[in-house]
């Protein structure tokens, strides 16, 4: 009789170690997902925001070489087939084929949703008023 209960406590003890491993691994796993999704679309976010400030991926410094900053755009695409939702996916294509065809493209509705869906990953709530993004040029007369 007191083996079947120090067997009893034993069993429940070791189902309770289990159940709580398997749901702190779940957790864990789910965070790390959540975390690396955050990472990758707030890099795409800040590409993406960089080429619409900059207005040009390609150019020429004062020497002529040709500076390419599509490459960081270029990855943010793919990343957003990778990380992004359905609406993003689209979004990211849509922007492809445009800059694919005019040479340029409009990445806005694309950045506003990267942004809403990374603010509902971090718990914040949708900004409603449009951002206004900052660029400082130097002025070479300074």
């Amino acid at each position: 009789m007191e083996y079947e209960k120090i067997l009893f406590t034993a069993l429940i003890a070791v189902v309770g170690w289990v159940a709580a491993h398997r749901l702190t691994s779940a957790r864990d796993l789910a965070n790390s997902r959540r975390n690396a999704g955050i990472d990758a679309l707030t890099t795409c976010y800040k590409a993406l925001v960089r080429s619409g400030i900059d207005g040009v991926m390609l150019k020429r410094d004062s020497t002529g070489k040709l500076i390419n900053n599509a490459i960081p755009v270029e990855d943010a695409i793919a990343l957003i087939h990778l990380h992004g939702n359905e609406q993003q996916s689209q979004l990211a294509s849509a922007y492809a084929k445009q800059i694919g065809q005019d040479k340029s493209g409009d990445s806005t509705k694309l950045v506003n949703a990267l942004r809403k869906d990374i603010r509902s990953m971090l718990g914040t709530k949708d900004l409603a008023a449009e951002p206004h993004y900052l660029s400082i040029k130097p002025n070479e007369s300074v």
